[in-house]
């Protein structure tokens, strides 16, 4: 029987035909892979992921099923309930061995197979299928009828293109909104959110997701964003023992100052514990802290301060967030911006709510290159072009590492005429830094974009892929008769106001937690920016 071929030309996938299946892959499976080249280790890698990714498929179609005849409303509460198992999860874990939140991913991907729901206007579909729901073939002939759910990413599943981990992110992302998006927006969307996710790992597909769904629902993303806000807390409890726990959940913006200086000075400290010296250039005792280690001594350094501190009435340190958004979003109150380290896009309305320890940075929303360019006269790059290149990269533009991991970098050496400007820099981690001289990556960039050329070892046409915040964005289809407020030379001027007192300010110094910092620390005053109401 094992020595069968499946039957190719059956309508339904058969346990009998996934056997065949597995007969074939436990022998290879017993295989030896060490001894082989790099390149033959490397192909047998990617033709083994587009395996797990069709298991996965599968997997996950068969899960979509057995949650949806496991409805508690179904007779005997369901499939999982009369099987001995609470929910669908719970049965699929024990099936296959794995996690319930693995399981809860794969129910999610599979909802993409799942019929699409109905419309007016399919009346006839809706009596073909209103049969009992315990009937496979009928739910599987309606299927047939009206289409997947989701068409884009069924079709990218079942080729072996998109893992589950990606497709139940896309998913759930297209669920949340799908009752408010008019249908062929919501199309549009998930064909975009697709084309990008089969290049791309789980992690960057999952800001991805985040990023269109709130521009996509704004006024869902507000309410999410109160209800985050609402659900806010801290608590901490000690043990007989003498450890702490400390336990919390945050909205994105009461996070992001916390999630900034201790990023930042976390990285200092790897950075140092790399380099084996102190800010002095000293030799100094090996540090052997782990980074979790480090985070915690932080926060214990930050509160140290705050003890000594004699001025609590202003917020004392001056972080380097850096708050974005177009200038139509700042005139109008309404739209999205975002803050470095945050991977979610954040409302306007919420932004003001770090008005006491950021400003507006003018030269970047009204896009004004001339203070940006210095040309060969600066090596260094300067903190505005700092914050230009983050505007544009988001943080490290080949791995998106968050931008407390990154340093700005000459494209073309300084040493060898390279200019310090937009065109000619770029935002990279330590590793990527390193990758890029090591293995011989191109990168070309402009004022507004960055992409990488791989070398012809890694990809023999060298095909270019976009870099910076631009690789994880789609264009998301404007909403129905869309109204943006218009930007008159009165806006202009002013932002161009704020932007001449913004270089004649004298830049306080930076926060250093270690260092003499006692004066310095309460020398940046907000309020040198203007009137209050216009922070965000």
């Amino acid at each position: 029987m094992a020595d069968e071929a499946p039957d190719l030309e059956a309508p339904f996938l058969e346990a009998a035909d996934v056997e065949r299946v597995n007969a074939v892959v436990r022998v290879l499976a017993s295989r030896e892979v060490s001894g082989q080249s790099k390149d033959q280790l490397l192909e047998l890698n990617a033709a083994v992921a587009t395996l797990e990714r069709l298991v996965g498929a599968m997997g996950a179609r068969c899960a979509g099923e057995i949650a949806r005849l496991s409805a508690p409303e179904l007779p005997g509460g369901g499939l999982a309930r009369r099987e001995g198992q609470g929910n669908a999860a719970t049965l699929l874990s024990k099936v296959r061995g794995g996690s319930v939140n693995g399981a809860k991913q794969a129910i999610t991907a599979g909802d993409a197979f799942a019929p699409r729901p109905l419309v007016e206007g399919d009346g006839e579909a809706a009596d073909a299928g209103a049969g009992s729901a315990e009937g496979a073939g009928s739910s599987q002939g309606v299927g047939q009828a009206r289409g997947p759910k989701y068409p884009e990413v069924a079709k990218a599943s079942a080729a072996g293109e998109l893992s589950v981990d990606a497709a139940a992110l896309i998913v759930g992302g297209l669920n949340r909104v799908r009752d408010r998006v008019d249908p062929e927006s919501l199309a549009a969307v998930e064909e975009r959110l697709v084309s990008k996710a089969v290049s791309m790992a789980a992690h960057d597909v999952r800001k991805m997701v985040a990023r269109a769904v709130a521009r996509l629902d704004r006024v869902e993303h507000e309410r999410r964003e109160r209800e985050n806000h609402d659900a806010r807390y801290l608590w901490w409890k000690q043990d007989h023992e003498g450890t702490v726990v400390i336990h919390g959940v945050m909205d994105a913006v009461t996070a992001a100052p916390i999630i900034n200086v201790l990023e930042q000075m976390t990285t200092r400290d790897v950075r140092r514990q790399g380099r084996g010296t102190g800010g002095n250039g000293e030799p100094e005792s090996e540090d052997t802290r782990t980074v979790g280690q480090m985070r915690v001594d932080a926060l214990h350094e930050l509160a140290r301060h705050s003890l000594g501190c004699t001025r609590t009435d202003r917020s004392g340190v001056r972080t380097t967030i850096v708050v974005r958004m177009s200038l139509s979003d700042l005139m109008s109150g309404d739209g999205l911006g975002s803050v470095d380290g945050i991977d979610q896009p954040v409302s306007v309305a919420e932004l003001r709510r770090l008005s006491g320890d950021a400003g507006i940075i003018p030269e970047v929303l009204a896009r004004d290159g001339k203070v940006l360019d210095l040309g060969r006269r600066t090596r260094a790059f300067t903190r505005r072009q700092r914050i230009a290149l983050l505007e544009r990269d988001g943080g490290c533009a080949k791995c998106h590492a968050p931008p407390e991991h990154c340093e700005a970098h000459h494209i073309r050496w300084w040493e060898h005429g390279g200019r310090t400007d937009l065109s000619n820099g770029v935002m990279l981690c330590t590793r990527c830094h390193h990758d890029i001289h090591r293995q011989g990556w191109e990168i070309h960039a402009t004022g507004s974009s960055v992409s990488f050329i791989p070398p012809p070892h890694i990809d023999r046409g060298r095909t270019p892929s976009p870099g910076g915040s631009a690789a994880l964005d789609i264009d998301i289809p404007p909403p129905p008769e869309d109204a943006w407020p218009r930007i008159t030379p009165e806006d202009e001027a002013m932002v161009r106001a704020w932007a001449a007192a913004d270089r004649a300010r004298e830049p306080g110094a930076e926060f250093d937690a270690y260092g003499p910092h006692a004066d310095d620390l309460h020398a940046h005053d907000p309020r040198a920016y203007g009137s209050q109401d216009l922070w965000v």
